[in-house]
């Protein structure tokens, strides 16, 4: 099976992806800690939008839990996805985006900081066509239910500037496998006590 860059329809649909080298055990080891941790994102998570409206993440873990999907809907209209899985150790992203192209990422070596995940750009399909893409993006998991975005586009000639997005978690997936039977935090936190 050809990787998902060699199905481009033209050589000019994308940008080729650097050489891969496989992480350090323990890089490794940090990759799938990380990888546990956006999993553990499941639910429904909504950030307001400077102009009133709202952008909501659904997080759903699949495929037995060896993929995460990340559906973003702004105002009830599904935008994006974004996909999270692991390949030989390493901690990769593909985004289906509104810009009409399809970045993907890798998690950069981890900072002092295991709690902020850094997403590097590997290539990307459609630039040709589209060329304004989120290039990268920096997730703050600031607690079990605050997430802080920041995606940075390139492609445009304005300077690049983050999006900032400050999410709260509005719902917890309650099933393991990340099925959409979800309740409110509230009424989790209440059958706790």
């Amino acid at each position: 099976m050809n990787p998902a860059w060699a199905q481009a329809s033209s050589p000019s649909d994308m940008t080729m992806p650097a050489t891969a080298t496989h992480p350090s055990s323990a890089q490794e080891q940090r990759n799938l800690a990380t990888f546990a941790k956006i999993k553990n994102l499941a639910g429904e998570w909504k950030a307001p939008l400077d102009d009133n409206g709202t952008m909501v993440n659904i997080f759903r873990p699949f495929a037995y839990g060896t993929k995460v999907l990340a559906e973003e809907w702004e105002n009830g209209r599904h935008i994006t996805s974004t996909i999270f899985y692991m390949v030989d150790g390493e901690l990769r992203a593909d985004h289906y985006c509104d810009y009409r192209n399809e970045p993907r990422y890798t998690l950069e070596p981890a900072t002092n900081d295991a709690n902020t995940l850094q997403f590097k750009f590997r290539y990307a399909t459609n630039l040709d066509r589209y060329p304004i893409h989120f290039h990268s993006t920096t997730w703050r998991l600031v607690d079990n239910n605050h997430l802080v975005q920041d995606w940075y586009t390139e492609g445009d000639k304005k300077p690049v500037a983050p999006i900032r997005m400050e999410f709260t978690r509005t719902k917890l997936s309650v099933r393991e496998d990340g099925s959409p039977t979800v309740f409110s935090v509230d009424e989790v936190e209440k059958a706790k006590s």
